[in-house]
């Protein structure tokens, strides 16, 4: 009877060990006061050719003027992965717009709180941030992009990215995160591309409400469910016993 419910009891929370992994991480670096001349580059290895691949970046930058000119380009290319949106252009190129940006005070990735703690705890890199000297009118940015592993990839694919075109703007730090699978309300919150108008946070904040919802529903569901069968096994094995 013990075996038999410590199995039980062992499987109820394997999977519930499953469940709550939500971000599934597979690599993370950071890269700080970023300029044109040099070239930065991120090696995944060991892929599952059948897996969905995701990259997200997030980026801290500072203008140097409030001109509406004042800009940098952040381009990224994948070698040995395909875009999902455009398979046969490697390459995506993101017009960062610091005046079309929004203004963050806490612009520390640290501010993230589930979505950092998953970062720090699945690669054991700990995250920093940059030095902004003090500036207060830090812009932040952020996109998360899909690709596809090529078929018989026989070498670890990269992906690299740099900046170019920059006009009085400084990128002070550039986050990439890697993973597969599932994207998470916490993951999703770094898809910041421009300012977003309270429409439009009022409707990110329900989703993200709606989502975690269902996710304890479904979280009580199961432990309900463990419950339920751990009674009926004690009461059938006690019965067992008696008759014994």
């Amino acid at each position: 009877m013990l075996k038999n419910l410590i199995l039980l009891c062992w499987g109820i929370c394997a999977s519930f060990s499953l469940y709550a992994q939500e971000t599934k991480i597979t690599g993370f670096d950071q890269f700080f006061n970023l300029d044109e001349e040099h070239h930065y580059e991120l090696e995944l290895k060991n892929l599952n050719p059948s897996a969905q691949i995701w990259t997200a970046f997030y980026i801290v930058g500072v203008p140097k003027s409030a001109g509406m000119q004042t800009k940098a380009d952040f381009t990224v290319m994948g070698d040995g992965l395909l875009s999902q949106v455009h398979p046969t252009n490697p390459t995506e190129v993101m017009s960062l717009m610091a005046n079309d940006l929004p203004i963050r005070q806490n612009y520390s990735l640290k501010s993230f709180d589930d979505l950092a703690s998953e970062i720090e705890s699945q690669t054991g890199v700990n995250i920093q941030d940059p030095d902004v000297n003090g500036a207060a009118n830090v812009r932040v940015y952020g996109r998360i992009l899909d690709w596809i592993p090529e078929y018989n990839l026989q070498k670890p694919a990269v992906i690299s990215f740099g900046i170019t075109d920059a006009q009085d703007f400084d990128i002070k730090a550039a986050y990439v995160i890697v993973g597969e699978g599932e994207k998470t309300p916490q993951l999703m919150q770094l898809n910041i591309q421009e300012k977003a108008d309270p429409e439009q946070v009022q409707q990110a904040f329900q989703e993200t409400t709606r989502s975690s919802e269902f996710r304890l529903a479904r979280f009580e569901t199961k432990f309900l469910i463990f419950f339920v069968i751990l009674a009926a096994t004690i009461f059938l094995n006690w019965h067992r016993f008696r008759r014994g």
